[in-house]
C-alpha cells in the first residue's frame, strides 16, 4: 500500500505521536543520574546534574510542585557549587537515580551549614511519599541523621523516581549536593573533623595563652583581644555546622542565629580592639568617633540576630564587614604614613582578614559562582594566620610596654632623687631659729607633699620689738623650684633696711627676680609687726589673703592688691595697716591649706577656714596648729602625706 495511503488511514495514530514527542520537547523527562560501578567511588558531587527551580512566592506545597512538575521551568545545575546570595524565594530540586545492583546504600548530602528548612521528598514503587525534614528548625537529634550538614538516606525503593528536596532559608544560600555511601561519610567525616578541630584546638590555645598574658599585664587589650577571638571561634563553628553538633544540638535559636550573632559580637570586640591597640582616641580623634558610630550599629545588629531577624542582620553583618575592612584599611595606611610601627603587624594581619572577608562576603551578598574552598577553607585559614599574627602585635606591644615601664622606672629612680635634693635644699635653706620677740608667740608649720615645690618662709628681726615675716609660694616643682626659693630669700636679705614697709620689701624683691626666674615667679605675703608701737602692716603679691583674729573674736580678711614677683618689670603693691593689741593673732599661709580637696573634688575654702578660726580661736598655738592639720585631714580623707601641694602656715599670738 502507498506510504501516503497507509498516512492517511493513520493519522490520527501519528499525530497522537507526534503529540506525545512535542511533550517530551517542551517537558522532557527528569534526566537519571547514572552511577556506574566501576566509575562511582563511594562519593560523587551531583550538583550539576539536578534540576533546580526558584519558587519566588514561596506559596507552593509539595504536591502541587509534583503534580506541576512537567510545566515548571526547572533547570540544570550551573556549577559544583551553588550561589543564590540572600533570597526570600523557596528553590525545588529535582533528581533521578539510578541504583546498579551491587552499590551500597546510598545517602544524599546537602552541603550547606545555614539553612533554614531542607525538605526531602522521596517516592516508592507504590507511589507513596516519604518525607524527610532538616534544617535549623530540626533539632539535631531529631534528624534522621544528627550531621553539620544535611544529610539523609536513600530509600531503596525511590531509585528510579524522581526526588525533590525543598530548600529555604533567610541567610545567604550556597549548596552543594553530594550522593555517598556509608564508608564515604565516615572518611569525609574523620578527615574534615581532623582539620577543623586541629583549627579550633589552636584557637583555643591562642585563647588560654592571651589570656594568662592578660593576667600578668593588666592590658585591656588582651580582652579585647581574646573576645575577638573567642566569639569569631563560636561563629566560625556555627557557620561550619559543628557548634549545632557539639555545643547547642538541642537550640534552634543557636543553631539558627548563631552566625549572625556571634560573628556581630566578634566584630564589636575587634572594633574596641583595634581602637583601644592603634590608641585612635590619642592619634586619629575623627577615625575614633567613626569606631563609635561602628559599633553602635554592630549593636543594633546584635540585638536584631538576637531578635530572629535574621535575614536583615546576616544582610547588615555582611555590608558591616565590608565597611570595616575599608575603613581600618584606610587607618593602617594613615599609620604607615606616620611611620608607627604598632600599625605594621596589625595592618600585615588585618590585610590577609580583610582579603578573606570582603570575598567571603561578596559570595555572601551576590550570586557570582562559588567552591567548596571559598565556602569553607579560606576564612579559616586566613582568620588562624590573621589571629596568629595579631598575637605577634601584642607581643610587640608587651616588649614596648617592658621598654615603656622601665623608661618609666628609670624616670621615677631620677625624679626621687631630684625630690630629694630638693628637699635637702628646701630645708637646709629654710631659717634655723624663730626670733625671739617676748610678747609674741610664733608657731611655724611647712609640709612639702608629693612632688617638692618651692614654699619657704623667713624673717627678719634687727630687735626685740620689731618682727618682718615672709612667707612665699614658687610656682612649678623640683630642684627648679628650689633653686628660685633660694634667690627669692637672697633677694629678701637684700631689702633689711626696708622692714617696716611691705610695699619697699616685694617691690624691691620685684626689681632683683625680674628676668632671673623665668619661667617661674613667687607668690608672697610680707608682715611687719611691731610690738612697741602696735603696728601691723599688711602686703601681698599675688598670695592669699591674711588674717588679723582679735582677742574679741572678730576675724579680718586683709587682701591688698599685687602682682606676682618675677614676672613683670615693675609692680604696684598695696600696703595695709592695722593697730594691734595683746591677745590678737595673725595668720599668713600658702594656697595648700585653702586648695585641699576631698574625694568629691570639693574645695576647703577660705568659707571653712574662716569656721575653724571662729571656733578655735580661744586654743593655744601649738594645739591650735594640731587641730587645723586634723580638720585638713579630716575633710580630704587623705593622710597628711598623702596631699597633693606643699602646705606652709604661720601663726603670730600676741600676749
Amino acid at each position: 500500500m502507498p506510504f501516503f495511503l497507509s498516512f492517511k488511514r493513520n493519522y490520527l495514530s501519528f499525530f497522537f505521536l507526534l503529540l506525545l514527542f512535542s511533550q517530551t520537547l517542551l517537558y522532557p523527562e527528569t534526566p537519571t543520574i547514572l552511577l556506574s560501578e566501576n566509575h562511582f567511588q563511594g562519593h560523587q558531587r551531583i550538583t550539576k546534574q539536578i534540576e533546580i527551580w526558584e519558587d519566588k512566592s514561596g506559596k507552593f506545597d509539595f504536591d502541587w510542585v509534583r503534580y506541576h512538575s512537567k510545566e515548571l521551568p526547572f533547570q540544570k545545575g550551573s556549577s559544583d557549587y551553588l550561589n543564590y546570595g540572600f533570597s526570600k524565594s523557596v528553590f525545588w530540586i529535582r533528581l533521578r537515580l539510578e541504583k546498579p545492583l551491587k552499590i551500597d546504600p546510598l545517602f544524599l548530602l546537602i552541603k550547606a551549614h545555614n539553612i533554614d528548612y531542607v525538605s526531602f521528598y522521596f517516592s516508592d514503587a507504590f507511589g507513596k511519599v516519604i518525607t524527610k525534614k532538616t534544617g535549623h528548625f530540626v533539632k539535631m537529634p531529631d534528624r534522621e541523621f544528627p550531621h553539620r550538614n544535611y544529610l539523609v538516606s536513600v530509600p531503596e525503593d525511590s531509585y528510579g523516581k524522581d526526588v525533590y528536596i525543598r530548600i529555604q532559608s533567610d541567610i545567604s544560600l550556597q549548596i552543594a549536593v553530594d550522593l555517598v555511601d556509608l564508608k564515604n561519610i565516615h572518611t569525609i567525616d574523620y578527615h574534615e573533623q581532623w582539620f577543623y578541630g586541629l583549627y579550633f584546638g589552636c584557637l583555643g590555645i591562642i585563647i588560654l595563652y592571651n589570656l594568662a598574658i592578660a593576667f600578668f599585664v593588666r592590658d585591656i587589650n588582651y580582652l579585647f583581644y581574646i573576645g575577638y577571638v573567642f566569639f569569631f571561634g563560636l561563629g566560625q563553628m556555627s557557620m561550619l555546622g559543628f557548634s549545632g553538633y557539639f555545643l547547642f544540638p538541642n537550640s534552634r535559636f543557636f543553631m539558627r542565629n548563631g552566625i549572625p550573632l556571634f560573628f556581630s559580637i566578634c566584630m564589636l570586640f575587634f572594633v574596641f580592639f583595634a581602637s583601644s591597640f592603634l590608641k585612635l582616641k590619642d592619634r586619629l580623634k575623627i577615625a575614633y568617633r567613626f569606631a563609635h558610630i561602628l559599633a553602635i550599629a554592630i549593636i543594633l545588629n546584635v540585638i536584631f540576630a538576637a531578635t530572629g531577624e535574621i535575614y536583615i542582620s546576616a544582610i547588615v553583618l555582611s555590608w558591616l564587614t565590608s565597611i570595616l575592612s575599608g575603613f581600618i584599611m584606610i587607618v593602617i595606611l594613615w599609620g604607615f604614613y606616620k611611620r608607627i610601627k604598632s600599625f605594621y603587624y596589625f595592618g600585615a594581619a588585618f590585610f590577609i582578614l580583610m582579603a578573606s572577608s570582603v570575598v567571603y562576603s561578596i559570595l555572601k551578598i551576590t550570586t557570582f559562582e562559588t567552591n567548596a574552598f571559598l565556602e569553607e577553607m579560606i576564612f579559616p585559614i586566613a582568620s588562624l594566620v590573621d589571629i596568629t599574627l595579631f598575637s605577634f602585635a601584642l607581643a610587640d606591644r608587651i616588649q614596648l610596654l617592658r621598654l615603656e615601664k622601665d623608661n618609666a622606672i628609670e624616670q621615677i629612680v631620677l625624679h626621687e632623687k631630684e625630690r630629694q635634693i630638693s628637699k635637702d635644699l628646701l630645708v637646709q635653706a629654710l631659717p634655723k631659729a624663730v626670733p625671739y620677740i617676748p610678747s609674741l608667740s610664733i608657731q611655724i608649720f611647712i609640709q612639702p607633699m608629693k612632688q617638692v615645690g618651692g614654699d619657704f618662709y623667713e624673717f627678719y628681726s634687727p630687735n626685740s620689738s620689731e618682727l618682718g615675716t615672709l612667707v612665699c609660694d614658687v610656682s612649678g616643682h623640683g630642684i627648679p623650684a628650689s633653686l628660685v626659693s633660694a634667690m627669692g630669700k637672697v633677694a629678701f636679705s637684700t631689702q633689711k633696711e626696708n622692714i617696716f614697709s611691705p610695699k619697699r620689701v616685694l617691690e624691691g624683691m620685684n626689681r632683683i627676680l625680674y628676668g632671673n626666674c623665668t619661667p617661674e615667679y613667687l607668690t608672697a605675703s610680707y608682715v611687719y609687726l611691731n610690738t612697741e608701737t602696735s603696728t601691723w602692716r599688711f602686703g601681698r603679691a599675688g598670695h592669699p589673703s591674711g588674717f588679723l583674729q582679735r582677742k574679741t573674736g572678730e576675724i579680718l580678711t586683709i587682701h591688698p592688691q599685687g602682682k606676682v614677683i618675677g614676672t613683670f618689670p615693675e609692680i604696684q603693691i598695696e600696703e595695709i595697716d592695722f593697730p594691734t593689741k595683746p591677745g590678737d593673732r595673725i595668720l599668713l599661709l600658702t594656697d595648700g591649706v585653702p586648695e585641699s580637696f576631698n574625694s568629691l573634688d570639693e574645695m576647703y575654702g577660705e568659707e571653712r577656714l574662716l569656721d575653724f578660726l571662729k571656733k578655735n580661736a580661744n586654743l593655744p598655738g601649738d594645739l591650735w596648729v594640731k587641730e587645723l592639720l586634723s580638720d585638713l585631714e579630716s575633710f580630704s580623707g587623705k593622710g597628711l602625706k598623702e596631699w597633693e601641694d606643699d602646705i606652709t602656715f604661720i601663726l603670730l599670738d600676741l600676749k
